[in-house]
Parts: structure tokens; C-alpha cells; sequence
């Protein structure tokens, strides 16, 4: 991931990761059976880094789009503890969000990939785009992911923002004990 000196500035007063489901944690894809089930895959790298922020004392957040009980699953086993769905504006989601942290856009970093993202990525003090989201938001992130949505471009900027705020060596010395 290609970092600029802005961006490396604003990660480090970031408190809040905040992110889209649909396309950043997942690949988009839904699973559809009988009885009206609906499932999506997580990536548990994306998890592992989800943790790691939370250990360093950032918080995160997922605003969803759509409403799915497999979110709300691992929004909990994630310990995440702002999440929103079926959020038809997203805007109006960040900032119930925001009220509720108490934090100033500055603080925020969002990740996003599809078009309603797009308000909230211009909003906070960090934008950042998978690498496989649409043109449109790749032009308004200050960062834009080497991996894909769903395939590890959550942990990548965990990682990231882990290295930029001087935390990383934490995290991986105790792999090493």
C-alpha cells in the first residue's frame, strides 16, 4: 500500500476505523439459499487486524447498507461495537456514529468501495478504498488498498496504521515470546 506523507500525517490522529461491509469486509458476493438465507464470507485476516486495533486502542465500526444476521455475528465475536445496517444514507449512519464517540471527522478513517460510500469518504479525515472499488471511489481515497475487498484489505491497512502510530512492534513481539 502506497502511503503519501499527507496520509502517513492523518493515520496518526485516527481513533476510529470505520468500515463497509459489503465489497471491503466481504468479496460482494451473498450466498442465497431456501427459506431466505443469505450468507457472506469473512476473511479472518481481516478479523485478526480488526483485534489488533482494538488492543491498541482503536476503535472501529460497520455501517452496512443492507441488514444480515451474519454481520451482526461477527460484529460480535469482532467485538465491534458501533455497527449500523440497512443504512439507506450512509451519512446519516457516520454521523449517528460519530455522536455516539464522540469523535471529530479528523479522528475517523472509513473504508469504502461502491458509490454510497463515496459522502462518508469525503467527510473523514482519513478515505480509503479497496483496491477493486469502483473508479469513482478509488479518486476520492487518500489510500487505496494492494488487496482486494474481502481478501485481506482490512488487515493490510490495520498493518498500516499499526506501523504508522508506532504499535506494530507491540503486536508482533508477543508472537515472538
Amino acid at each position: 500500500m502506497l502511503v503519501n506523507e499527507e496520509a502517513r500525517c492523518k493515520i496518526g490522529v485516527v481513533k476510529l476505523l470505520m468500515m463497509d461491509v459489503d465489497g471491503v469486509l466481504t468479496d460482494g458476493r451473498t450466498l442465497c439459499g431456501t427459506g431466505g438465507f443469505e450468507g457472506v464470507l469473512f476473511n479472518v485476516q481481516d478479523g485478526t487486524g480488526i483485534k489488533w486495533l482494538h488492543r491498541a486502542g482503536i476503535q472501529t465500526a460497520l455501517i452496512s447498507g443492507r441488514q444480515l444476521d451474519a454481520v451482526t455475528k461477527q460484529a460480535e465475536v469482532l467485538s465491534i461495537p458501533h455497527v449500523i445496517q440497512g443504512a439507506k444514507v450512509k451519512l446519516d449512519a457516520y454521523e449517528q456514529i460519530k455522536r455516539q464517540t464522540g469523535l471529530d471527522d479528523e479522528a475517523i478513517c472509513y473504508v469504502g468501495d461502491d458509490l454510497p460510500d463515496i459522502p462518508v469518504m469525503k467527510r473523514v479525515g482519513l478515505s480509503v478504498a479497496v483496491r477493486n472499488a469502483r473508479p469513482e471511489v478509488l479518486q476520492v481515497a487518500d489510500i487505496v488498498t494492494d488487496a482486494d475487498g474481502g481478501d485481506g484489505a482490512v488487515r493490510e491497512l490495520a498493518e498500516c496504521i499499526l506501523k504508522a502510530k508506532g504499535k506494530w512492534d507491540e503486536i508482533v513481539t508477543r508472537y515472538f515470546q
